[in-house]
C-alpha cells in the first residue's frame, strides 16, 4: 500500500482524485494549495503525489522542482494535471512529470495514469534526517511568505524567517494563545481580535481558514495588513496533530483601496462643499477617517501678513485639541518649512533633534509622527495641509502621491471658488450698477432741471432775492453732481493703475490723529474716543490712507447719534496694522454687509435717512485699502451699530 499525497485546490477535483487512490487500495492525503502541499511532502515523504498545475501560493510546477531539488523526495514521481498548460508545454515537461493528465479527464483515464505510475513505484533510499531538515529550513528561510506551524497546545514547530523578520526572534518561543497580547494583533480595522478568531486557533479546532484578515504592527510600530490561509495538520487516520498557516503581507493591496476610498471621499466633499470652511473641515475629515489620522489642520496663506492662518481642523473624537501658534511665517514650524521648500515634509519622529516641529508644540503632544503637503495654486503655494499621528510614518510614495494629489485638487477648488465668486460679483454689480449710477446721476439732474424751469417760469420782475431759495438747490445738487464724478474718476484711474500710490513711511497715528481732529471741530456731534499709540509706522500712500481714515470715520461719525461715542483704535497684531472703527448708528440690515462696497450702494435704512451720501466712500476705501496689500471687513457691533476694521501688513 503506497502513501499517495493530492494536491488541488478545487474541492470537487481533489474529491474525485483521493477517491481513485483510495478504490486503487492506497492511503490518502490531501492539501489544497502548493505551499502546504510542499510542506506536507516534507514532513512525510510520500509515494507518488498527485498536483494540480494553476494553484495559489505555490503551482504545481514550482512545487514538483522544489521535490525535485530536495534528495528525499527528490525520486518521488509526481503526476500533473492541468488545465492550464498543453501536455507538450515546455514548463511542463521541464518539471520532469512521471505523467501528465489533462483536464477535462474521465475516471477511467485518470485510474490507469494512477495504476500505471504505482506499479513502477521502488522503495526509496535512505537519507540522514539532518540532511533532510536542513533542506526543509532552508527552504521555509527562502519563502517570502510567512509560515508557521504549531503544536495541539500552540507550541510553535516552524517559524520561518519572513515571521521572525517581522515579530522578531522571539516569536519562535511565544505560545500561540500569547501571540495577540504580545504582537498587538487585531482586526484589519484595527477593532479588538479574540482569541478564537485567531487562524491557527481556528485550524486546531479542525477548520480550514481562507484570507483571515489581521493588522499587526512591526518592530518599529508601522501597520501592516495580512492575510492568513490555515489548516490543520491530520496523521493518516484524520487525528489533528497540530496548524499551518501561512501568513501573506498585504499592506499594499489594502493602502491602495484605502488611497482610493480617501481620494474619492475627498472629491465628494470638494463636489458639495458651499464654501472654503466647510469644504476644509470635510476634506480633513475625509482624509483623518480614512487614514487613521487623529488630527489634521489646513493652513491658508494670508496674503496681507504674508503667513499661514489657520483653515479648518479635524480631530478624532476624544482626542485633545493641539495647542498650536495662531500662524506661521515662512520657514518656521511644519507648515511654514513646508511652504518655504514647496514639498511635502515626512517627520517620522517629532521629538527628534532634526524635527522641523517646533519643541514647545512637540513637547505637550502625544503624538508620534506628523507630515505637511503644500496646496498649490498654479505654480503658487496658497496653503499647507499638516497631520499629526500615533504612528510610525515614514515617506511612502503611494503615499506621497495620493497626498500631492488631493492637494492638487484642493488648490483647484480654491482657485475656481475664487473666480465663481469674483463672476457672481462681477456679474452682479454690473447690473446694481447701471441702476444705481442712473439713479445717483437722475435724482440731482432731476433737481437741477426743475428748479430751473421754475426760474425760467418767473416773471421778468422777478429778483434775485425771490429765487434765491431755488438757486441754493441748484448748487447743492450742482456739487453733488461734480463730487459724484470726481470720486467715479479717481476710482477708475486708480483701477486703471492711471493713478499710482505714493509709498513712504507713514505714521498712521499722525494720519488717524488728524482726521480725528478734524471730524470733532464740525458741527455738534457723537464724541470721539481714541487708543493710539505713540506711532505706528507703515509703507503706503499718507494722501491715500488719509483717504481711508476719513471716510471710516466720517462715517461713523454721520450715522451715529449726537449723544453717542465712536471708538477709534489703532494696534499691531503680529506684522499688521489694525484700525478698529466703532460707531453707534443705524447698523447694516442683514443681507446687505457684503453689498456695502459696490459703487454707489448705499445700505436701504441710509438711503432712507435723509443723510446725503454718494455710496462711493466704501468703494474707494477697499481699493486704496487692497492697493495697499490690507484688507477691510464690516460687522455688526455687540451693542449695535458698526465695526469697520481694516489690517494692513507693516
Amino acid at each position: 500500500m503506497a502513501a499517495v499525497l493530492v494536491v488541488e485546490d478545487n474541492p470537487e477535483h481533489q474529491a474525485v482524485i483521493a477517491e481513485v487512490v483510495r478504490r486503487l487500495g492506497h492511503d490518502v492525503t490531501v492539501a489544497s494549495d502548493g505551499l502546504a502541499g510542499l510542506a506536507a511532502a516534507l514532513a512525510h515523504r510520500p509515494d507518488l503525489v498527485v498536483a494540480d498545475v494553476d494553484m495559489p501560493h505555490l503551482d504545481g510546477i514550482r512545487m514538483c522542482r522544489a521535490l525535485r531539488d530536495d534528495p528525499g523526495t527528490a525520486g518521488v514521481p509526481v503526476v500533473l494535471v492541468t488545465a492550464y498548460l498543453l501536455p507538450g508545454d515546455a514548463l511542463l515537461t521541464g518539471a520532469e512529470p512521471a505523467a501528465i493528465v489533462p483536464k477535462p479527464f474521465r475516471v477511467r483515464e485518470l485510474t490507469e495514469t494512477l495504476r500505471a505510475c504505482l506499479e513502477t513505484l521502488t522503495p526509496p533510499a535512505s537519507e540522514p534526517a539532518t540532511h533532510h531538515t536542513a533542506f526543509v529550513e532552508a527552504m521555509l528561510h527562502s519563502l517570502d511568505t510567512g509560515v508557521v506551524a504549531c503544536d495541539l497546545d500552540g507550541r510553535p514547530l516552524v517559524v520561518n524567517q519572513a515571521v521572525r523578520d517581522f515579530f522578531g526572534e522571539d516569536a519562535r518561543h511565544i505560545p500561540v494563545h500569547n501571540w495577540i497580547s504580545h504582537f498587538g494583533l487585531s482586526r484589519s480595522d484595527g477593532s479588538p481580535l479574540q482569541l478564537d478568531e485567531l487562524p491557527l486557533r481556528r485550524a486546531l479546532r479542525g477548520e480550514e481558514v481562507r484570507h483571515a484578515d489581521m493588522r499587526a504592527y512591526d518592530r518599529h510600530h508601522r501597520p501592516h495588513w495580512f492575510a492568513v490561509n490555515a489548516r490543520p495538520m491530520r496523521d493518516a487516520a484524520g487525528v489533528v496533530l497540530g496548524a499551518v498557516a501561512a501568513v501573506h503581507d498585504v499592506t499594499v493591496d489594502h493602502h491602495q483601496h484605502q488611497y482610493q476610498r480617501c481620494k474619492s471621499k475627498v472629491l465628494r466633499a470638494l463636489v458639495h462643499a458651499p464654501d472654503t470652511t466647510r469644504a476644509a473641515e470635510a476634506v480633513l475629515g475625509a482624509i483623518g477617517g480614512e487614514l487613521g489620522w487623529p488630527y489634521l489642520r489646513m493652513w491658508l496663506v494670508d496674503e496681507v501678513t504674508d503667513r499661514l492662518r489657520p483653515a479648518g481642523t479635524h480631530t478624532e473624537p476624544g482626542v485633545a485639541p493641539m495647542v498650536l501658534p495662531s500662524s506661521f511665517e515662512r520657514g518656521a514650524g511644519l507648515a511654514g518649512v513646508c511652504w518655504a521648500r514647496n514639498e511635502i515634509v515626512w517627520v517620522p519622529d517629532i521629538h527628534a533633534a532634526d524635527s522641523p516641529v517646533l519643541p514647545a508644540v512637540a513637547a505637550s503632544s502625544a503624538y508620534r509622527a506628523a507630515g505637511a503637503v503644500p496646496v498649490r495654486s498654479a505654480d503658487k503655494v496658497v496653503g499647507v495641509l499638516t497631520f499629526f499621528t500615533h504612528e510610525h510614518q515614514e515617506p511612502e510614495p503611494a503615499l506621497a502621491t495620493l497626498l500631492t494629489g488631493i492637494s492638487g485638487h484642493i488648490g483647484a477648488y480654491l482657485e475656481r471658488r475664487r473666480a465663481e465668486e469674483l463672476a457672481n460679483q462681477l456679474a452682479a454689480s454690473i447690473g446694481e450698477y447701471v441702476a444705481l449710477v442712473g439713479h445717483e446721476l437722475r435724482t440731482p439732474l432731476t433737481s437741477i432741471g426743475t428748479y430751473t424751469d421754475l426760474i425760467a417760469e418767473s416773471g421778468d420782475d422777478t429778483t434775485i432775492g425771490e429765487v434765491r431759495d431755488l438757486l441754493a438747490v441748484i448748487e447743492r445738487n450742482n456739487a453733488r453732481l461734480r463730487t459724484l464724478v470726481e470720486r467715479l474718476l479717481d476710482l477708475a484711474a486708480l483701477e486703471s493703475g492711471h493713478a499710482q500710490l505714493t509709498v513712504a513711511a507713514v505714521d498712521l497715528v499722525a494720519v488717524v490723529a488728524a482726521t480725528v481732529a478734524e471730524a470733532g471741530a464740525g458741527e455738534p456731534g457723537p464724541a470721539i474716543h481714541t487708543e493710539l499709540p505713540g506711532q505706528l509706522i507703515v509703507p503706503g500712500d499718507p494722501v491715500r490712507l488719509r483717504q481711508v481714515a476719513e471716510n471710516l470715520i466720517s462715517n461713523a461719525v454721520k450715522y451715529s447719534p449726537a449723544d453717542s461715542t465712536v471708538e477709534v483704535s489703532l494696534t499691531t497684531a503680529e506684522d499688521t496694522a489694525v484700525l478698529t472703527v466703532t460707531d453707534a448708528g443705524m447698523g447694516i440690515p442683514a443681507g446687505e454687509r457684503d453689498r456695502l462696497f459696490a459703487r454707489l450702494y448705499r445700505a436701504s435704512n441710509a438711503r432712507h435717512s435723509g443723510i446725503p451720501g454718494t455710496g462711493l466712500g466704501l468703494s474707494l476705501t477697499r481699493l486704496i485699502v487692497g492697493l495697499h496689500g490690507g484688507t477691510i471687513s464690516l460687522r455688526e457691533g455687540e451693542r449695535g451699530g458698526t465695526v469697520a476694521t481694516v489690517r494692513l501688513p507693516l
